[in-house]
């Protein structure tokens, strides 16, 4: 019994290993986009202004990269623990309370986040199976700018609800 025990920590180990790793590659990647964006931008603007030129693609597809740098960094930024936080009345509590008002508002999150999910998922068929796209300065299947948000918001379910476990069952196993 023990030994399966082992093993089954061992995998768990593994799992949030890789899955830490993928965290941060997504976020590499987001960070890439941004750069990505922020270079495309300065040379529309530089080719409006030198030869009153513009690139007609770069907007649309800036719009599309804010949407997956979003889903791409944001799992990345609450494992971190990153985000911004309203503590009026979180620092007036004791460490008990803090923890099981952090495993309660992340419950709430993983479920906001696991309708996203549905949401996303039924957007994305509805997509592909009416073959949607954006006809701007490129045709582009909407599927492809909106599979980021069923993917981003699996990895924030898994993450929120990983915090809530570690705020609400492994504080009280100690």
């Amino acid at each position: 019994m023990e030994e399966a025990s082992g093993k089954w920590e061992e995998l768990k180990k593994g799992f949030w290993k890789f899955f830490d790793k993928l965290l941060d590659v997504m976020a590499g990647c987001a960070a890439v986009i941004l750069v990505f964006i922020t270079a495309a931008v300065c040379y529309t603007i530089f080719m409006r202004f030198l030869f009153n030129q513009t690139t007609i693609w770069i907007i649309p597809m800036t719009e599309y990269a804010l949407l997956w740098i979003v889903f791409l960094g944001t799992t990345w930024l609450l494992r971190e623990a990153g985000h911004i936080t309203t503590d009026i009345i979180y620092v007036h509590l004791n460490e008990k309370a803090k923890n099981a008002l952090d495993g309660v508002m992340s419950v709430i999150g993983g479920l906001t986040c696991a309708l996203l999910v549905y949401l996303g998922i039924v957007h994305l068929c509805d997509c592909l199976i009416h073959g949607v796209t954006d006809v701007r300065a490129l045709t582009i299947p909407k599927s492809a700018v909106f599979i980021i948000i069923p993917i981003g918001s699996i990895l924030l379910t898994v993450q929120f609800f990983r915090i809530a476990w570690s705020k609400l069952v492994t504080r009280n196993e100690r």
